[in-house]
């Protein structure tokens, strides 16, 4: 439906000068009741449209006053200073001769102040600095006619329900009362109750829907303990003109912007550590295209409106499902389309599930990018690059070319294209079944080849130490196996093993069987609260006079305790990590494996040669 059959017409046109002339669906399902005079509750996904949605109507209510010292009519909280720019911007390129003006954290107050006793229409404010302008006598709700709580349930969920309760309450009960939420949680329901007069509910999302994006591809990338090292392929293969990589620490984020920047990619790290004024550097250098990745916390889950972010990284399994929609809802926005991934380890396979379940979202696996597709990826980027460039620039380095090319020939444009991509050495190996470098994946042809067979055939072909080795997963022909990369020149000269067993390395990976995963699941998504584990394959713990060890956490005896989180404390029970829910019904639980029947776990395993 076009703008022009729901608002005003010199407000239509208004947006038709910026380009906007049909509405969203939350905008065409929501304006003509506000317009109407009711309250509202409004569940769309992300980058649908939900700020033109609550804005129009006050807009086109509120007519424009000279008034010196005049108190604000209308009022939008919103949970963090990004958010509150944005709609603040929003307001002031719709509103014509509207007086907005923003409040929140990290600004110095004096330039509020006097913005706010000056007169003002619409003030857009974060709950926190809203409260103090109010104890300090800055800001007078006693005029508001229109509230509106934007990313309620984000702000709800950090803690600012009195914040906002106050705010409420300080404004006349006759005021229209607009909630928009991308979930609504019983303390959204209960706000709703309290403060809402017979709200129209308008919900594109539902229950038992993808309540994620519907333009975003999601994909799930199983990872091993070189997370820093696949998200740099993915970011190599992918190419994306703007990425955001969601993180679970603060001090995650500086660190790996920074392992970035060694690997060649310009990023920037934002979080709520950051001063205001390296926050917007951060961000300016991010919108502006002088930094391709903005490494991020969870500071800008929400609120920030950047449409060209084509690819999200999730560098870790969420907290929880609402963090997913969240996240993943920054790419895929007005209209385009976009890709968001999660990146998982071996641990976390029920975690997985449990996401998909919550969620609706059906993830594609996506095998880890193999050292050939990278490659390939960077050098197409940096002959891109190169084409780019504007030939007057070009005349200048001519003659130097003309000499290298007589040297080296075509080897000269490859070496410099290797520059460009950051590459001065050759590629260290990495194993294309975790990414971890120093493992060489290796295929292993022979008929009914097992795990425990794999293993030993390695072990005395190369005097391995099978403490070093990787993961090995079996496939229709045979096995696949990371093994240090120092051992595959025997392995490969001493083929065929035993006389039987051909050695290739793998250049990508054959259709491998499906790993065994632990039973049972009671309760819901856990999330990825387990620290920084990374494992690989075998990490046995046993300690017996040979023969193989399974690396389950579950000794002989029962096992009664299960799985029930994610540290690597050991009790009689069985494995108990310090998960975020070990009671009762709360997250995972393994049934135990009874009368001590080891776990089956291809890829999860140790070979104890006798003796160790």
């Amino acid at each position: 439906m076009n703008f022009d059959q729901l608002i005003a017409p010199e407000l239509a046109a208004r947006l038709a000068e910026r380009g906007i002339t049909e509405a969203s669906p939350i905008q065409a399902e929501a304006l003509p009741h506000t317009l109407a005079g009711k309250d509202l509750i409004g569940r769309a996904r992300t980058g649908t449209g939900k700020t033109l949605a609550y804005a129009l109507p006050i807009i086109m209510k509120l007519d424009p006053s000279r008034e010196r010292g005049r108190v604000p009519r209308a009022i939008i909280v919103a949970p963090t200073r990004e958010l509150a720019k944005q709609v603040a911007e929003e307001f002031s390129k719709t509103g014509g001769d509207l007086v907005t003006v923003t409040v929140y954290g990290g600004a110095a107050y004096a330039p509020q102040e006097n913005a706010l006793r000056r007169g003002v229409d619409i003030v857009v404010g974060t709950p926190g600095r809203l409260i103090d302008h109010l104890e300090r006598g800055n800001l007078d709700l006693s005029g508001i006619e229109f509230a509106v709580l934007d990313e309620a349930d984000e702000m709800l969920s950090v803690g600012f329900a009195d914040a906002i309760e106050t705010i409420l309450q300080r404004t006349p009960p006759t005021r229209l009362t607009q909630l928009f939420s991308a979930t609504l949680t019983d303390d959204i329901r209960r706000i709703a109750r309290q403060y809402l007069r017979e709200p129209v509910l308008v919900d594109l999302v539902g229950e038992g829907k993808s309540q994620a994006a519907q333009t975003v591809e999601h994909l799930k990338v199983k990872v091993g303990r070189s997370r820093t090292r696949v998200l740099a392929d993915l970011l190599t293969v992918y190419n994306p003109e703007k990425a955001i990589v969601f993180t679970r620490t603060k001090r995650e984020a500086d660190e790996l912007a920074m392992e970035l920047i060694h690997r060649g990619l310009e990023a920037e790290a934002l979080h709520g550590d950051l001063a205001q004024s390296q926050r917007e550097r951060a961000l300016g250098s991010f919108r502006n295209g002088r930094a391709g990745v903005l490494v991020a916390t969870d500071v800008a889950a929400r609120g920030l409106d950047i449409p060209e972010v084509d690819l999200v990284v999730q560098y870790h399994l969420p907290q929880d499902p609402d963090s997913y929609i969240h996240r993943s809802g920054r790419t895929g926005r007005a209209g385009r389309t976009g890709t968001a991934i999660v990146m998982y380890g071996d641990r976390d396979g029920r975690e997985m599930n449990g996401l998909e379940r919550v969620t609706g979202v059906r993830f594609i696996e996506r095998p880890l990018p193999t050292p050939k597709e990278v490659q390939a990826a960077s050098a197409k980027a940096s002959a891109d690059i190169v084409r780019k460039v504007d030939p007057a620039a070009a005349n200048t380095f001519q003659a130097e070319a003309e000499r290298l090319f007589s040297e080296l020939g075509l080897e000269a444009l490859a070496r410099a294209l290797a520059k460009i991509s950051g590459v001065s050495e050759p590629v260290k190996a990495a194993s294309l079944l975790s990414g971890e470098e120093g493992l060489t994946t290796i295929i292993l042809h022979a008929e009914r080849m097992s795990v425990p067979r794999a293993v030993a055939v390695i072990a005395q072909n190369c005097d391995a130490d099978t403490r070093r080795l990787g993961r090995v997963r079996q496939w229709r022909g045979g096995a696949v196996a990371d093994v240090p990369s120092e051992y595959v020149a025997k392995l490969l000269a001493a083929s065929p093993l035993g006389g039987e067993v051909g050695v290739e390395v793998a250049q990508e990976l054959p259709e491998l069987f499906e790993a065994p995963t632990r039973e049972g699941r009671q309760g819901g998504y856990q999330g990825g609260n387990r620290g920084n584990r990374d494992e690989g394959g075998y990490r046995g713990r046993g300690q017996s006079s040979g023969g193989y060890q399974g690396g389950g956490r579950s000794q002989s005896g029962g096992g009664q305790g299960g799985y029930q989180g994610g540290g690597r404390s050991q009790s009689s029970g069985g494995y108990q990590g310090g998960g975020r829910s070990g009671g009762n019904g709360g997250g995972y639980q393994q049934r135990g494996a009874q009368g001590g029947r080891p776990r089956e776990d291809f890829a999860d395993r140790e070979f104890v040669p006798a003796g160790r």
